[in-house]
């Protein structure tokens, strides 16, 4: 009775996740879409993924504020006309006499500011904002790095778990041929009924693993797509690799402190912490800037338009004639001394100084950070590929052990328990082996990174 309710069990189990995955795995089988490389997972993603889209935006608003910076250098030119109607008593400008009747007129001004000189604050904001906007181009970079390795750990985890699922399917046609062969041998009456339930029963238990298997795969699909923010509804194929370490490679020669010597300056996020401090540095020297005077120029050129008589023709003047008999022109040059601004510029000169001071920290701290993470990724890459050898032996010494045990289980040498237990070992060693391989490759990926050659498989 418990064994039969075991079986129950797992059955039902089995039922609900076999409708659960079929929703997710049947439009996969039916779908004629073509499977994407890795290469291609990542150049769509870097194409649809938010934090890589919102990055794009913030170079496109920091390339504004250069191109503001850089037309502030040049000269303004701004146009005005006026048209006035006045009634009673009123001045007219033409003649400079009070006149007592309704009059209209026109006025027309083209003027122009020049700044000649301000303490190369205009030309240190430029060079600021340009430091700022390589700043978000190395921080756009940096985040196109970590989608590429977010990617590329999704992609090797559903390979990983198509491996696993291929597994679970042999263990099912391994327990199925023996369950044949017991089910004759009852038949006969060479084996007891017992055997054949414990079969059913390891039966059962190898299908639950085998839909675990799936679900796991199935996640992994959804995971890849999240990142690559594609429909979840709309299927996805991924490349068939024949994932074939060596183990250790030419890894074992790498030299770690030449890695980090040669590539450290290189990586995105060190080139974004100094281009930082860099663009905090000519912030600084614009707002010292404030303290120095300032010369302007400016220009005008302006006419003006009256419906006025003249007084000793008795006529109106034609509008031409107003206009170029009315014309006139100024130059000016002003000179501003800033003597006292609240200790606006003193407080504006101390805050750009604790900028520079944050920067250089935040400099050092990345440079520290990025070397501790080329360690530890050249460290845990080391230490993948032992773990990695060693599954190779486990699983070996398991594979040998569990075909001898099937052997002698079925020569009635060994009972049930004890070859389940053979094979649960294999099937834990196999399982190691799966997990440190794809680790070892996801570890060789991440210092390859750091060493400045390309993702790919």
């Amino acid at each position: 009775m418990k064994l039969n309710d075991i079986l129950m069990k797992n059955f039902c189990s089995i039922s609900i996740v076999l409708l659960i995955s079929s929703v997710f795995l049947l439009p996969l089988k039916g779908n004629s879409q073509e499977a994407l490389s890795l290469s291609d997972c990542i150049e769509y993603a870097l194409k649809q993924n938010i934090s890589v889209r919102q990055n794009m935006l913030d170079i496109d608003r920091k390339q504004s504020e250069l191109l503001q910076s850089k037309a502030a250098m040049l000269p303004s030119v701004n146009g005005y006309i006026n048209q006035g109607l006045n009634f009673g008593n009123s001045l007219d400008y033409t003649t400079y006499e009070y006149v007592k009747e309704r009059t209209s007129s026109n006025y027309f001004q083209l003027s122009s500011n020049l700044t000649i000189f301000n303490g190369f604050r205009l030309l240190n904001t430029v060079k600021s904002n340009q430091h700022a906007l390589d700043a978000s181009n190395w921080t756009y970079e940096d985040v196109k790095d970590q989608v590429a390795m977010s990617v590329a750990l999704s992609y090797l985890q559903i390979l990983m778990n198509k491996e696993q699922l291929n597994l679970a399917v042999e263990q099912i046609e391994l327990t199925k041929g023996l369950l044949e062969r017991i089910r004759i041998l009852v038949e006969v009456g060479q084996e007891t009924k017992s055997k054949e339930l414990e079969l059913k029963a390891e039966m059962a238990s190898n299908e639950v693993t085998h839909i675990e298997a799936k679900n796991n795969l199935i996640q992994s699909y959804l995971n890849l797509k999240q990142i690559l923010n594609w429909e979840i509804s709309k299927p996805i194929k991924i490349n068939e690799y024949d994932i074939n370490l060596a183990s250790g490679g030419d890894y074992d020669r790498v030299d770690i402190e030449s890695v980090i010597s040669n590539n450290i300056a290189e990586l995105p996020k060190v080139k974004r912490a100094k281009s930082d401090l860099e663009s905090a540095q000519f912030y600084y020297k614009a707002v010292q800037a404030m303290k120095y005077p300032s010369i302007d120029l400016q220009s005008s050129v302006g006419t003006r338009y009256s419906s006025i008589k003249n007084p000793l023709t008795g006529q109106r003047d034609p509008f031409n004639d107003q206009l170029n008999n009315n014309l006139g022109q100024y130059l000016t040059f002003g000179l501003q001394i800033p003597i006292f601004n609240n200790l606006k510029n003193s407080g504006s000169s101390q805050l750009a100084q604790l900028n520079i001071k944050n920067a250089e920290l935040t400099y050092r701290e990345t440079e520290v950070q990025s070397k501790n993470a080329i360690y530890e990724a050249y460290y845990l890459m080391n230490n993948s590929g032992k773990k990695y050898e060693a599954a190779i032996k486990s699983q070996e010494a398991q594979r040998l052990l569990f075909d001898q045990s099937t052997l002698m289980y079925k020569e009635g040498v060994l009972n049930f328990y004890e070859w389940q237990s053979s094979r649960n070992n294999l099937s834990r060693a196999e399982a190691s082996l799966l997990s440190a391989k794809y680790d070892y490759l996801y570890r060789i990926k991440v210092f390859d990174y750091y060493r400045g050659i390309p993702l790919s498989l």
